[in-house]
Parts: structure tokens; sequence; C-alpha cells
């Protein structure tokens, strides 16, 4: 099964935050089913800037949508 990965803010912070205001989220996602694509972050724009306009660049690592390619990239914004 594939794990998901993402941070989360545990506590707010006054002033500048700390790493342990932060943690990182582990999650078992379930496998794609027909039609579904899974897509795996290569790189993305400042978190700030993806919260106002979202762009990134991921990779396709498993899928069950016969429009994509495996281990094609794409740009989602």
């Amino acid at each position: 099964m594939t794990q998901g990965k993402s941070w989360v803010m545990t506590q707010h912070f006054d002033n500048f935050s700390k790493k342990s205001n932060f943690g990182l989220k582990v999650e078992e996602l379930p496998e794609p089913k027909d039609g579904d694509v899974l897509l795996e972050a290569v790189f993305s724009v400042d978190p700030y800037m993806n919260l106002m306009i979202g762009s990134q660049v991921n990779n396709t690592p498993t899928h069950t949508n016969a429009f994509y390619l495996l281990s094609c990239e794409s740009v989602v914004y």
C-alpha cells in the first residue's frame, strides 16, 4: 500500500515558528479504483503560493486511467 505524507501544524506559535510546532502525518492510501490517478509530488511552489495559486509538478506512479502513462509528469494548478 502507498503512504501519504503531509506536514501539519501541531500547535500555534507566537512570532517565529519552530520545528516543534509541526509534525509529519503519515497515512495509508487505498489502491486507486477504476479511473483514479495517484499523483506523487516532485516539487511545488512556495507553500504560501500553493494556497493562493496552487501549482505543483507531479509524477504518476500508479493509475487505472487510460489517459495517463505510467511515470509521466504533469503540472497541476
